[in-house]
């Protein structure tokens, strides 16, 4: 069974922001009004202000830069523009204004928990407001909830009237209709045809598409501009390329449930086994694009080592490569944060316990390996260059162990690294300290 059988969440749908954000940024900057920043301290306390001079020095790497907010679904700005210019007054109108820009700043870092529960506070604070609608709608998408997904965009078809807005309804519209294809490849309890694959040959992939998905002329051509430049990518990253030609097959929502849920106990969106298979929606965008990253850095992982093994090593590399490709933080603050919690708390987990696999692993603790397999994956890769990580993963392949790999990459055994790691969290946030 191939690695991300152990994923539980449909990965990021994160893409960058067009140039209309970065004018809309710029245009604020020029009128003179002050943004607002989201910092996270070193206790892991969220803090919201305005101006970047109010917050502390030491935490300023952690801003989002304002050229650079990014939307939760293909094609899309992060939104309709704020109404109201930002200003240090207690009202009403200002402080939603300020809420909102907080929740473009999670979304910036990845923080998208936090955003939806800020969203959430908007919709208390002003119940009228379409811009959460427009939010929330996105990060129900992405999470498979069909339903409230199309509840929360014509709430905001039905709130957002002003001209300032018509654009926007226009993509709502569009969004709804995208919605409709997406909820009839996921019906499973809708009459279709048995599973119908259409194949198709690239340089470096050969593909097999669900009849369903193909029926669109552009989809293969697409798709295998998305595996082509994984391929380039992750060599940047790794030092490797497939031996020959990946298979990599693609398969609208319900069929690829229908054809793999027995493999597994829990939802997955993708798997490797020697070919790549994927869940795939109806019109393929950023979604599909870094899911392909993560799976493909799998499939790397297993014919250079020839297993899955370390498995915090195989899932962190492939989570930092899914980031980078939605170019979004390799590790937030607040996710080191939740790790030198767990520390704290005596709840860390050796990385030798999670060698071997993530099963077992549930709720809290099966996030905490996630997260520390990003982490661990991150120091790795400050430590060393693209040849020596090509380099660990080929003695892996030749049968060297983990240990003896890592000692010849950053001198260090599994357990030394560990330490490490955890000195360096301890490090990161020394108030935490007792």
């Amino acid at each position: 069974m191939g690695l991300c059988g152990c994923r539980i969440v449909v990965c990021v749908l994160l893409s960058l922001v067009t140039g209309v954000g970065a004018a809309f940024a710029r245009e604020r900057e020029e009128r003179g009004d002050p943004p607002s920043f989201v910092w996270v301290d070193d206790e892991g306390i969220t803090h919201l202000t305005d101006g970047r001079g109010k917050v502390p020095p030491a935490s300023r790497d952690t801003l989002a830069s304002p050229d650079r907010l990014q939307a939760l679904w293909e094609g899309s700005f992060v939104g309709p523009p704020l109404a109201t210019p930002l200003g240090g007054s207690g009202s009403s109108n200002d402080r939603v204004e300020r809420l909102l820009e907080g929740v473009r700043s999670d979304l910036e870092r990845g923080e998208r928990s936090r955003a939806a529960a800020t969203l959430r506070s908007v919709l208390r604070l002003d119940p009228a407001r379409p811009e959460p609608h427009w939010y929330l709608a996105h990060l129900d998408l992405r999470r498979g909830r069909f339903g409230s997904a199309r509840d929360h965009l014509r709430e905001f078809l039905s709130r957002a009237s002003t001209e300032r807005d018509r654009a926007w309804r226009e993509e709502a519209l569009e969004k709804l209709r995208q919605l409709d294809v997406e909820e009839a490849l996921a019906d499973r309890d809708r009459d279709r045809a048995p599973l119908r694959l259409v194949s198709r040959d690239g340089e470096h992939f050969r593909i097999q598409l669900d009849a369903e998905l193909g029926q669109r002329p552009e989809y293969a051509d697409v798709v295998l501009g998305y595996l082509e430049s994984a391929y380039e990518d992750v060599a940047k990253q790794l030092g490797v390329h497939p031996q020959e030609p990946l298979g990599v097959v693609f398969y609208g929502r319900a069929a690829y449930q229908r054809a793999h849920e027995h493999r597994f106990s829990f939802q997955t969106v993708g798997f490797f086994d020697g070919q790549i298979h994927v869940s795939s929606p109806g019109e393929p965008g950023d979604s599909l694009r870094v899911l392909l990253y993560h799976e493909y850095a799998h499939a790397l992982f297993r014919e250079q080592t020839g297993g899955d093994r370390p498995y915090w090593l195989n899932e962190g590399l492939a989570e930092l490569i899914e980031r980078r490709a939605n170019d979004t933080p390799t590790s937030t603050r607040s996710e080191r944060s939740a790790l030198r919690t767990r520390i704290e708390g005596d709840d860390w987990l050796p990385l030798r316990s999670i060698a071997p696999s993530f099963g077992g692993l549930e709720g809290a603790d099966a996030r905490a390996a996630y997260l520390e397999s990003i982490v661990v994956a991150e120091w790795i890769e400050d430590r060393t260059d693209r040849d020596q990580r090509a380099q660990l993963l080929r003695r892996l392949g030749q049968g060297w162990s983990i240990d003896q790999a890592l000692f010849e990459a950053v001198g260090m055994d599994t357990d030394r690294v560990d330490a490490a790691i955890r000195q360096h969290l301890l490090d990161e946030f020394p108030s935490m300290r007792p």
